[in-house]
């Protein structure tokens, strides 16, 4: 058989409906392969439903439907429909990184590219309900990443996932996303935007077939491939429960350098980070020191020197030198009163001695120097210098 042939049993295969790995590697084991599946007929379907349960009854079921209705000319043109693309483990084209996986896909569909596997790869994840800092870190990380030409690979998650990689594609980078559904559903739609322009600037990824939902469990699956595409994970917030540390748990597993970013100690979603750290994973101190750090751990070279880091380094000091110097007396009480997490301009007032109507005309200031930011209504924080 030939090797396209073979593929599009593969594909045929794969985009069988609530049909997970597991099912695919017993079905393939007791046909000899995808094309044994395919060809199979009522009886032998029978036959081999009798080597399992219920579970297993209610998958032969799915199956034989599967079967009745789609062929692999019809999974095909479904893929192309929907604007997506397959290919499966025996493929020379699937991303070498993750065939050391115990439980390897035995395929992938995607929307725009794969990863390319000849430029590093790094994850950046965290908190979904993430704090504004937090929010600013991953931006910050993500523009980094894609100064640096890193691969930004995350979850496409709201959040600390979506931040770092929005920041990375508005940086002229490359980005890809792994989903906990198929590749034709934007989860969550609040990225719909950042779904639109991925594959473009990089892919979307799933190993679950087009149409699957976006259920809980498929998640933390999504993660193990989210960990093992890439060289290094960053986890920028997370609580002491997070399925960014389950991500982080599988790329140490996996031998991949970890970072987290530090936060308060008494701030529950920096309590994870801090634990990570705690435990020996690298800690993210700027944008530049992480940069230094990955090139060392990955024996890379980094494109910037470090006189051409040390003179960015100097400028962006001298430029808050300036800032200063250009800030009116209420302007720098109350940018000494805002802290990296949003506080209410009533409380800003209070911190900075000023009245109401002085703290909100210095935030305006400060917001058109661009180093204060409104979070939500009438709460500001410090804008995170790039």
């Amino acid at each position: 058989m030939s090797t396209v042939d073979m593929e599009r049993y593969w594909m045929w295969l794969c985009s069988c409906p609530k049909l997970y790995r597991n099912t695919i590697l017993a079905l393939t084991e007791y046909f000899g392969s995808p094309k044994g599946v395919y060809e199979a007929d009522t009886r032998q379907l029978l036959a081999w439903k009798k080597l399992g349960n219920d579970e297993m009854t209610a998958w032969v079921n799915e199956l034989t439907v599967y079967k009745e209705t789609t062929g692999t000319a019809q999974a095909e043109e479904l893929l192309k429909s929907r604007g997506l693309q397959f290919v499966s483990r025996q493929s020379d084209a699937f991303p070498s990184k993750l065939r050391d996986l115990v439980d390897c896909p035995f395929g992938l569909f995607y929307r725009g590219h794969l990863p390319d596997p000849e430029v590093p790869s790094v994850s950046v994840v965290g908190a979904r309900r993430c704090s504004s800092y937090g929010e600013q870190a991953a931006k910050v990380i993500g523009e980094a990443l894609a100064g640096e030409g890193y691969q930004v690979i995350s979850g496409m998650a709201c959040g600390i996932d979506g931040a770092a990689q929005i920041a990375c594609v508005e940086a002229g980078g490359s980005s890809y996303a792994v989903l906990g559904c198929g590749a034709d559903n934007c989860y969550p739609p609040e990225n719909r935007s950042l779904y639109r322009e991925l594959p473009a600037r990089g892919g979307i990824i799933s190993e679950y077939p087009p149409g699957t939902p976006p259920l809980r469990a498929h998640f933390p699956n999504r993660n193990r491939i989210i960990a093992m595409l890439s060289d290094a994970v960053i986890i920028v917030e997370a609580r002491e429960k997070s399925g960014s540390l389950i991500t982080a748990d599988m790329a140490l597993d996996q031998g991949k350098e970890v970072y987290a970013v530090p936060g308060r100690f008494n701030d529950a979603l920096s309590y994870g980070c801090n634990r990570l750290i705690d435990q020996g994973a690298g800690i993210v101190l700027s944008a530049g020191s992480l940069l230094d750090n990955l090139a060392t751990s990955l024996n890379l070279r980094r494109l910037i020197s470090p006189e051409e880091e040390q003179m960015r380094e100097d400028a962006a000091h001298r430029a808050q030198i300036r800032l200063m110097e250009s800030m009116g007396e209420d302007e720098k009480k109350v940018y000494s009163a805002l802290d990296t997490s949003a506080r209410d301009v009533d409380e800003i007032a209070r911190a900075s001695g000023l009245t109401l109507l002085q703290t909100m005309n210095a935030l305006l200031g400060l917001q058109l120097k661009h180093c204060a930011m409104e979070v939500s209504k009438n709460r500001y924080s410090l804008k995170l210098a790039s």
